[in-house]
């Protein structure tokens, strides 16, 4: 029964064939989103528990730089004060008894003004709550005075020979760590319980420059407490801040403060991640200068409860999306199969020669698409049918002129020979010359070659010139400069005679006898550049304007300006495209430049030049 049913309605029917195809591919396609939603919620989830841990673990850090630059600040703003500054040194230099005489004298000798090194400190911390003891170390002295938020400031002795104080104080300790034990025991406190952390500045002799002592303040991590609320809010797993030496001066779970990590050398490794991608997610913050650590560890499996019943909903979706997706192909290919017939229907009618039928399907699927497509196409062959029954009409027309134009020229040649023998018979020797160039100017304008050079160009415009220098005698001349290489090059048929005719019917002055002209041709890289270059009257101002704006203009736009530039430029485009160009300008010594550029071809005669 299965195999009857395979037969008719799968084997031999391309429709049933689609079905089944799309149903597989729909099952496949539908079970692959499924866990692609999933791994991305999954993914999503994650990235924004580890951003917003991220985020905390930044505003952590800028709690710890504001602490970490209050207690620099309270030694910089001592230095930028030269008495206080001074007051300082003697006390961190003499014993504290020397220290109560100075400045019990230096208030006498300042009328009652004097300076209080104890009291600036004991402001200090009134003025920052979250720092509970301010220590003040003499190196030489070896005493220490402690000011402490809402309490009694007192001196405490620290002699080697009785404290272990002055060892701790010489360690060569991080800017920021956790409390040295003698210094909590000396203000009867614990290490775990204290929640301190010690920010350690060195003091030094403003003149000398020598090492006299060191600030040490130590601020409760409350501060840091209400920050990770602040921003964290119910956060994933914990942020921990470590000294170098891997002790905990902040735990946001409140676990390890005081004590050294258990995994400090882990978190403080290169690839923390990596040794703990197991079991936990990890970021850090590191301050290379101060000393500390922050660290971010999120739980995979903490992290995971949060994306955990999402897995439910998507498998629920994926089974009502599986029950559709195979009831709906049936209507859906007979539809497709309506309209593929049709598109064939008419694809037929083309293959018949009928051009005039167009597909009616105006829907914006794919086999709408490709109806539209098919219409634009019939429209296009229309046009193109009509473009090219029409340029071969024209195509006719220019061979027929072309043939007319080539009629045998050899009546005109033997026509002007015989009067440039007439006139070297009268003794007209300048009119027979004149005769000669305007024979061969004829010759080379009307004479079929296959490939034209600047050479050739070049010899055209030699010939021109040359009837112009006869009919001016002595009021006009002409150089001609051609670098070696670039006669060879290949160019269009009278190029340059419109830009010297130009200058010869506008620019020459008549009542002058040092009219010149000079053209040079030389290659600049891969383009061939020729200038023509005159000394007479230039181009006014409004005409070069009016030159600019039609160039910029298409040939059917610009009715203005010169009809022979406009026609060397049109014939540059045509020939080189936009790599050829034709400018105009002024000269600051008199007259114009004309300057025409194209690239380097070679022609194959060229070779021989």
């Amino acid at each position: 029964m299965f195999a009857s049913f395979y037969r008719k309605r799968i084997r031999n029917s391309l429709f049933g064939k689609w079905i089944l195809l799309f149903a597989l591919i729909a099952v496949v396609s539908i079970v692959t989103l499924a866990y692609g939603a999933y791994s991305y919620m999954s993914q999503s989830v994650v990235e924004e528990v580890l951003d917003n841990q991220k985020k905390t673990m930044d505003a952590v850090g800028e709690e710890m730089t504001r602490t970490y630059e209050a207690a620099q600040a309270a030694v910089e703003n001592l230095y930028r004060d030269q008495v206080l500054a001074d007051h300082a040194s003697f006390l961190l230099q003499h014993s504290f008894d020397e220290y109560i005489r100075h400045k019990l004298d230096s208030f006498y000798e300042q009328s009652g003004k004097g300076v209080n090194v104890l009291t600036y400190f004991d402001n200090w911390i009134d003025d920052h709550p979250s720092a509970e003891h301010l220590l003040l170390y003499s190196t030489d002295r070896q005493f220490l005075y402690a000011f402490k938020q809402q309490g009694q400031s007192r001196l405490i002795g620290a002699h080697a020979a009785r404290s272990y104080i002055p060892d701790a104080m010489s360690l060569d300790a991080q800017p920021v760590g956790p409390p040295n034990a003698w210094l909590l025991k000396e203000l009867g406190l614990s290490a775990r319980a204290s929640g301190l952390i010690s920010f350690r500045v060195p003091i030094s002799d403003k003149n000398t420059y020598k090492n006299i002592g060191q600030l040490l303040v130590f601020y409760r991590n409350d501060a840091i407490e209400r920050t990770v609320r602040r921003i964290g809010g119910e956060q994933k797993g914990s942020i921990l801040v470590l000294s170098a030496e891997g002790v905990v001066l902040y735990d946001s779970s409140g676990k390890y403060v005081g004590a050294r990590h258990p995994d400090a050398d882990i978190l403080q490794s290169l690839d923390a991640e990596e040794k703990l991608k197991q079991r936990a997610y990890v970021n850090k913050l590191t301050n290379s200068q101060a000393g500390y650590t922050i660290v971010g560890i999120a739980p995979k499996a903490e992290v995971s409860e949060a994306y955990g019943g999402f897995r439910l909903v998507i498998l629920l979706a994926a089974a009502l999306s599986i029950v559709f997706v195979v009831l709906l192909p049936g209507a859906l290919v007979v539809n497709y199969a309506k309209r593929t017939g049709n598109i064939i229907r008419f694809m037929r009618k083309v293959e018949q020669g009928e051009l005039t039928p167009r597909i009616p399907d105006e829907k914006d699927d794919e086999l709408g698409q490709i109806a539209r497509s098919f219409n634009e196409m019939l429209d296009e062959l229309s046009r193109y049918i009509d473009r090219v029954y029409k340029a071969e009409i024209r195509q006719k027309r220019t061979e027929f002129a072309a043939l007319q134009a080539r009629v045998n020229p050899h009546f005109l040649y033997n026509t002007l020979e015989v009067i440039r023998m007439r006139a070297l018979s009268q003794g007209a020797d300048d009119v027979a010359e004149m005769i000669y160039s305007l024979s061969a100017l004829f010759r080379g304008v009307v004479r079929d070659k296959t490939v034209y050079t600047v050479k050739d160009e070049i010899e055209m415009c030699r010939l021109y010139l040359e009837l112009f220098r006869i009919r001016y005698k002595d009021k006009f001349a002409y150089e001609i400069k051609v670098k070696p290489g670039t006669g060879s090059a290949e160019t269009v048929k009278l190029l340059l005679q419109p830009v010297i005719e130009n200058y010869i019917v506008h620019g020459m002055r008549h009542d002058s006898f040092d009219n010149l002209i000079e053209i040079e041709a030389y290659t600049d890289k891969e383009n061939v550049v020729i200038e023509v270059r005159d000394n007479g009257t230039g181009i006014p101002e409004d005409k070069l304007q009016a030159i600019e704006s039609y160039q910029k203009q298409r040939e059917e736009e610009s009715e203005g300006g010169s009809f022979g530039l406009r026609s060397v430029r049109e014939r540059i485009l045509l020939m080189y495209g936009e790599e050829g160009g034709l400018t105009v300008a002024n000269r600051s010594e008199g007259g114009a430049r004309v300057t025409l550029a194209f690239p380097f071809r070679k022609g194959e005669q060229g070779l021989h030049v």
